[in-house]
């Protein structure tokens, strides 16, 4: 696929080398040089130095030929006007990175796929932690249902512990996607052979009509 990231800081510059590493063809855009210059030389990308206010830069870009658009700047009033116009010209799909909630209800309106409200998925993986219990963002309205972030933390007396990441996903609903570990000191990506401990944090993409056998797993 063709991808248009718009952000070239911590959040599209890992996604940018992540999906050139699975075979897309992205393109990078950022108005400031020295994050171009770090995203290019870490991944192979195309890198655009330029305001994403500006609205020629679109045409330059020609978005019809873009598959896909994810605005993943810091603002988001620029994710916002970036989705506009890349539903103005038919974009198959467009991803938002969302700080404020009522931003959330704006790009429903113009028939984004996905808006992210990361404060929220913050939130709940830290009242997770709190609280010893699972807590629920849910972040996109589906067709086939709805789906959701979810992060359980893992108590001392949880099935779960001591069990590889392998494991939990070969009993997960099919549906379920592990999406991270917090183990109390940093996020690590999911990787089969980690192994389970109390006070984790999985973090997973689900279907709401699942999370009663999730929750049940980690009992």
């Amino acid at each position: 696929m063709r991808i248009l990231i718009i952000g070239g800081g911590g959040v599209g510059a890992t996604l940018a080398s992540k999906l050139s590493s699975l075979g897309h063809n992205v393109i990078v855009v950022d108005k400031d040089k020295d994050k171009i210059d770090r995203v290019t030389m870490q991944a192979d990308v195309e890198g655009v130095v330029k305001d994403a206010a500006d609205p020629h830069l679109y045409e330059s870009l020609d978005l019809r030929t873009v598959d896909m658009v994810v605005a993943a700047t810091d603002r988001d009033e620029i994710n916002l006007f970036v989705a506009a116009i890349s539903k103005m010209n038919n974009v198959k799909r467009v991803l938002v990175r969302v700080r404020n909630r009522e931003t959330v209800r704006l790009l429903r309106m113009i028939g984004v796929d996905l808006a992210i409200p990361e404060g929220d998925i913050m939130a709940n993986i830290l009242l997770s932690a709190i609280e010893g219990r699972y807590s629920v963002v849910k972040i996109v309205e589906a067709l086939a249902g709805e789906y959701a972030v979810f992060s359980r933390s893992i108590s001392s007396l949880s099935k779960v512990v001591g069990q590889t990441l392998q494991w939990l996903e070969e009993n997960l609903p099919p549906t379920t996607k592990i999406i991270g570990v917090f183990d109390g000191e940093k996020l690590r990506e999911p990787e089969s052979f980690m192994v389970l401990q109390p006070g984790y944090i999985v973090i997973m993409l689900a279907s709401m009509s699942d999370v009663d056998k999730i929750m049940e797993l980690f009992k």
